[in-house]
C-alpha cells in the first residue's frame, strides 16, 4: 500500500508538461466529484482486431489530480476504456471497459455499441486516429 501511495505522489509530481503531451481532453463533465474531464491516455491506444481502443483516466481540475476510488481497501485510479473506428470514422459512445467494478452494468458491447460519427470528437480523431 505505501508502495502503491508513493508511486501514485511521484506521478502527480511529474511536470505538467509531460503530463499534458501524454493526455487529452475530450469530454468535460459535472458529476459527483464537481467538473471532470475524461482524457485520454495516449500510452494505451492499441490495434484490437478492427478498432482502435484507449484508456481514459478522469481527472479534477480544481484539484490537479485524478479521480481515486477506493475498494476493499485498495486505492485505485478511475478509468475507463473506448473503442474508435478509423477506418469508418466512429467511435463508441460508451465505455466498454472500466477500472470500477460498480459500473459493470453500464459497459457497452462492442456488437451492439451505439457508435457516433468521429468528426463529432476531434480530439478523439486527432490522438487516437491522427486526424487533424
Amino acid at each position: 500500500m505505501k508502495k502503491t501511495l508513493a508511486l501514485l505522489c511521484a506521478l502527480c509530481a511529474l511536470p505538467a508538461s509531460a503530463q499534458e503531451s501524454r493526455y487529452v481532453t475530450f469530454k468535460t463533465v459535472n458529476d459527483r466529484w464537481g467538473k471532470t474531464e475524461h482524457q485520454v491516455d495516449r500510452n494505451t491506444i492499441k490495434q484490437e482486431g478492427a478498432y482502435q481502443t484507449f484508456w481514459t483516466r478522469v481527472w479534477k481540475p480544481a484539484d490537479k489530480q485524478p479521480v481515486a476510488l477506493s475498494s476493499a481497501g485498495r486505492l485505485y485510479m478511475w478509468s475507463q476504456k473506448f473503442a474508435v473506428d478509423c477506418a469508418n470514422r466512429r467511435y463508441a459512445a460508451r465505455f466498454i471497459d472500466s477500472t470500477d467494478a460498480g459500473e459493470e452494468k453500464k459497459k457497452a458491447n462492442l456488437q451492439t455499441v451505439r457508435w457516433t460519427a468521429l468528426d463529432k470528437n476531434p480530439a478523439v480523431n486527432r490522438a487516437v486516429c491522427g486526424g487533424k
